[in-house]
């Protein structure tokens, strides 16, 4: 799927790759790392980063260490199997923009089907923003589905708008074997479960600690 997303960027025409940067954040899966997968020539600016170990369900972590070491003041997050269109690029850059809101964005899937509900975890929004509403808590790392607690933060925080015209194109394993995961499941274990739910409760009522951000070792491997 990386090196599907790596063809997609070097492809992009070079005012959009003038005003790109792209960062993958490897969460140390220990087979195909990141630094590996080939890369074609006329790729924009990229840095690639990899934590040190590796643990399951991890994209908390990897989320914030991207919106750390980004240079831009506006931030794209989403996920290895949504590719941004090279014109949902365009109108992001030229659309008035405020510091104060987050954008969500439709989807479509991949050979132009129709659009599907927006991705909960694709975002588009001022770096100062990601901050302002925390990052994501990497105290959950290894418990399936509680990134969705960020989006609860931001909703409480700014306002969302939905950019129903500007799309991100979503891939299947149909398309790509490994655009979902096949390794490890989805489902949390009775105990994951269970722990997930009370440390939400303990969270909100204040007697867990706060929001915990880039507390994963991690290295500049490109």
């Amino acid at each position: 799927m990386l090196g599907f997303q790596w063809k997609h960027f070097a492809n992009f025409n070079l005012a959009i790759k003038d005003n790109l940067e792209i960062i993958v954040v490897d969460d140390g899966s220990k087979s195909h790392p990141a630094k590996l997968v080939n890369r074609p020539e006329g790729l924009p600016a990229f840095s690639i980063f990899r934590i040190l170990h590796d643990i399951r369900w991890n994209q908390d972590a990897a989320r914030n260490i991207g919106a750390h070491e980004a240079r831009a003041p506006w931030l794209l997050l989403t996920d290895i199997d949504h590719l941004v269109p090279e014109q949902t690029l365009s109108d992001l850059y030229v659309m008035r923009k405020n510091e104060k809101s987050f954008y969500s964005f439709p989807r479509i899937k991949y050979g132009g089907q129709g659009p599907t509900v927006p991705h909960r975890n694709s975002y588009f929004m001022a770096k100062t923003l990601y901050w302002k509403i925390g990052g994501h808590d990497e105290d959950f790392a290894g418990i399936y589905g509680k990134d969705i607690l960020f989006r609860k933060r931001a909703n409480r925080l700014a306002e969302e708008r939905f950019l129903s015209d500007s799309p991100l194109i979503r891939l299947g394993t149909e398309t790509i074997r490994d655009a979902g995961t096949h390794t490890i499941s989805r489902e949390n274990s009775l105990a994951r479960r269970v722990w997930g739910y009370l440390l939400e409760f303990l969270k909100k009522l204040g007697l867990w600690r706060g929001v915990q951000t880039l507390k994963c070792e991690y290295t500049k491997v490109h």
